[in-house]
């Protein structure tokens, strides 16, 4: 799983709260127990000001539940 990339956008998704959860993905994975991909939908992000592209933050997570559920995560 590499490392995402987001851009800061004036009004966007609060950057630590969408680190954390890049983190908590990336150590289940590393271990063993990836996340159901359902969980990775509406994860609750609070808009902030400075924060991370909420397109880009979306996508990613699409990205990743779309490869857990075809078996290629």
């Amino acid at each position: 799983m590499e490392n995402p990339f987001f851009s800061v956008r004036f009004r966007g998704y609060d950057r630590s709260q969408v680190d954390r959860a890049v983190a908590r993905i990336r150590k289940a994975m590393e271990v063993g127990t990836p996340p159901h991909p359902d969980s990775l939908t509406n994860l609750g992000f609070q808009m902030t000001m400075r924060g991370y592209d909420v397109r880009e933050v979306d996508d990613y997570f699409d990205d990743i539940a779309r490869s857990l559920r075809h078996g290629s995560g």
